[in-house]
């Protein structure tokens, strides 16, 4: 008897659960190597730390770039084309117990005061010119008048002279026989130091990009232990954490230092961007004439570059051999960012002292940054912190900025703002509240005050308008002060505004420089009698100041 065998072939269904099975196990299998390459399961401390660091300088240095593209994108109108603005202060009011009605009498006045200020600026053509003007009671009642380009700087009073007086820095050297007083031949402006001391983010990273490599080979494993286990909590936001120490004995501080400040030594492109901006500023200050600037040659400043570090080289050589230590203690997200940061020295008895603590992260819409550097010698102690916190909800922000400088028990500088801002289109208004807390070692009383500034910013189409208010209030017990103080102010920009400079001749200009004695006694007769003028002009309001006769 045969015996047939039956083989029924495979279902196209079954072929697609296969695959499919396949897939998901693929899938599956990709998802747990990226959650271990997420957890860093198989990442020694020494890798996740660099890690972190290198996240670290990456975004402090994306952070720089972008503030320094918004500075230049504020800064770029004033240095390419000419800008009128105006400023207006007004409002003034001064609270404060003032038993003198005479005195009385002045602080009312000013509630009727304003000064105006105009104020244009070619940077192309270095030229400036403007004026001030002191309204009292809706009348203007000194104005004076200004002029600066390349080599001239005049003033005139026109209530008083109608003519400028100005200095011809062509004619310096009359005017250092004449008044002993040395001036450069011509003005340095602000585009001038910007364009000597500017610098590309690649021109610095190529260059300190191997010192971070240097740092990072010289690790090894035993001077990096970290806890998984950790936790961060700061400003309410909470996190699990990786809590990683760094640490440094002598001996190993001593190499890295040493090795560090032999590179830089022979480091011709560090030298090159450090030289390069000094002998751009001096070049730009001699050439300009200013007094009292010498300016080392490429060769003298090489010689001074390396003697710099010689002498380093030859403290830590000196240095003796101790068990104090170094460490640096960081705390790490799931993201391999750095969330806080801690030096401590660690002295031969045990002792630490905190030396710098920093903490930074964005948890949403928050963001937060704080930097302390701490100071123990001799009993005495210092700290200086500057930490500034954000929420952004759509257009609207709101926050803190403080800075403490604490010199115990001596000197302390205590400032915080509070601030809230909103941007809506082409205007962005806000409010800043501040308080303030001062003492100097030359005055054992503390200064205690808040305050209040607002501004409200239209752009228009070829500049900017602002109004704005600013009041700061006197803690009654602060001794010799006012109640309060406050001002308004308005403020405009207009760019593309050509500029108009004085045309100067004998009959609007009298030259400081050469001016004769017989001229300067007909100018000083003209402006006494012109006070007198003014004087009675004005004399209702002067009235008022005097003491009834008795």
């Amino acid at each position: 008897m045969e015996t047939t065998t039956n083989v029924t072939p495979p279902r196209k269904s079954s072929k697609k659960a296969l695959l499919i099975a396949g897939a998901v196990g693929v899938a599956i299998l990709g998802g747990l190597g990226t959650a271990y390459a997420k957890l860093d399961l198989f990442k020694s401390a020494k890798t996740i730390y660099l890690e972190a660091e290198a996240n670290n300088v990456k975004q402090l240095a994306d952070d720089a770039s972008q503030s320094f593209g918004e500075y230049e994108k504020y800064i770029k109108p004033y240095l390419e084309k000419p800008v009128h603005s105006t400023m207006e202060l007004s409002q003034f009011n001064i609270d404060a117990d003032i038993p003198d009605p005479q005195a009385q009498k002045v602080l009312d006045l000013l509630k009727s005061a304003k000064l105006v200020v105009e104020a244009n600026a070619d940077e192309q053509k270095r030229q400036q010119s403007g004026n001030f003007e002191i309204h009292l009671k809706d009348n203007k009642l000194i104005n004076m008048e200004y002029f600066v380009d390349d080599t001239k700087m005049g003033f005139r009073f026109p209530d008083f002279y109608p003519k400028y007086g100005y200095v011809d820095l062509k004619d310096r050297d009359v005017i250092k026989e004449k008044l002993g007083e040395e001036l450069p031949k011509r003005l340095v402006t602000n585009k001038d130091m910007y364009e000597a001391i500017k610098f590309s983010r690649e021109e610095v990273s190529s260059i300190f990009a191997p010192y971070a490599l240097m740092y990072a080979e010289s690790l090894k494993d035993s001077q990096i232990a970290m806890n998984k286990n950790a936790s961060f909590s700061e400003e309410g936001y909470k996190t699990d954490a990786r809590e990683i120490t760094v640490t440094f004995n002598a001996e190993e501080a001593k190499a890295l230092f040493t090795k560090m400040a032999e590179k830089a030594k022979a480091d011709e492109k560090l030298f090159d961007l450090i030289y390069n901006r000094y002998h751009n500023v001096s070049a730009l200050l001699i050439d300009s004439g200013y007094p009292d600037v010498q300016e080392l040659s490429k060769d003298e400043f090489k010689k001074e570059y390396e003697k710099a570090f010689d002498d380093a080289l030859k403290d830590l050589k000196d240095t003796k051999d101790s068990k104090e230590q170094l460490k640096m203690i960081v705390l790490v997200d799931g993201d391999h960012q750095i969330l806080s940061r801690k030096l401590v020295f660690v002295e031969e008895n045990q002792k630490e002292q905190n030396i710098w603590s920093s903490v930074g992260f964005k948890n949403g819409a928050d963001t937060y940054q704080r930097y302390s550097l701490f100071v123990e010698d001799g009993g005495e102690k210092g700290e200086m912190t500057l930490s500034y916190k954000a929420n952004k909800q759509g257009d609207k922000t709101t926050g803190t900025v403080a800075f403490l400088f604490d010199a115990q028990p001596d000197v302390l500088l205590d400032l915080t703002t509070k601030f809230e801002t909103t941007k809506q289109a082409d205007k962005e208004n806000g409010t800043y509240d501040f308080t303030l807390k001062a003492k100097s070692d030359s005055d054992p009383e503390t200064i205690s005050l808040t305050g209040q500034v607002t501004s409200a910013v239209t752009k228009t189409e070829n500049g900017r308008d602002t109004d704005g208010t600013f009041k700061v209030n006197f803690e009654q017990s602060t001794p010799d002060m006012p109640k309060s103080l406050s001002m308004n102010l308005k403020f405009k920009e207009e760019f593309g505004k050509a500029i108009t400079m004085p045309s100067l001749s004998a009959d609007n200009a009298v030259n400081v420089a050469t001016v004769t004695e017989e001229e300067m006694m007909q100018i000083q007769q003209e402006v006494g009698t012109a006070a007198q003028q003014f004087m009675m002009k004005n004399m209702e309001l002067f009235q008022e100041f005097m003491p009834p006769m008795q």
